[in-house]
């Protein structure tokens, strides 16, 4: 009768043994909520692909001075391209970003010449962690239109 008692304890103690040490499975959540907020957004205008993504100002490191931007630790950066292939599109962006708390902020877009291709980017408020949900209607060179809406989570 001790057996059973007995081998159940020692199942128990390889279990416990075997799960200390290790890593998590899972990212952290400022792992999860970092991916989150690179994560582009992607819709098409006939073969112009147009991608959005958001990143705190923070994290642009030397690129602030190319999006002509001061890093702010309440301030995230909308980015939206449009390409066909490898060349820029011209395109007119508008939008708006709301946060959480239903506070809604119109975002100003200016097209910036990075270097590399021609970005549009806009600044938005926020104040991590936070969800912001951006809603942008794209208009493409030939009148076309699309709307691109998606949700980043932003860290603290």
């Amino acid at each position: 009768m001790t057996e059973i008692p007995r081998a159940a304890s020692l199942v128990l103690l390889a279990l416990l043994a075997s799960a200390c040490g290790q890593s998590p499975s899972t990212p952290s959540n400022a792992q999860a909520a970092a991916r989150n907020v690179a994560m582009p957004a992607l819709v098409s205008i006939g073969d112009v692909e147009v991608t959005a993504s958001v990143v705190p100002t923070t994290q642009l490191g030397a690129a602030a001075a190319r999006y002509r931007v001061d890093a702010a630790s309440d301030r995230v950066l909308v980015l939206v391209a449009a390409r066909r292939g490898d060349a820029d599109v011209p395109v007119q962006v508008t939008g708006h970003a709301r946060d959480l708390r239903g506070v809604r902020q119109t975002l100003q877009f200016d097209a910036v010449d990075t270097g590399s291709g021609v970005e549009h980017v806009a600044l938005a408020r926020v104040s991590g962690p936070d969800t912001l949900r951006i809603e942008l209607d794209v208009t493409g060179p030939d009148g076309a239109r699309t709307a691109l809406r998606f949700n980043r989570d932003i860290p603290r």
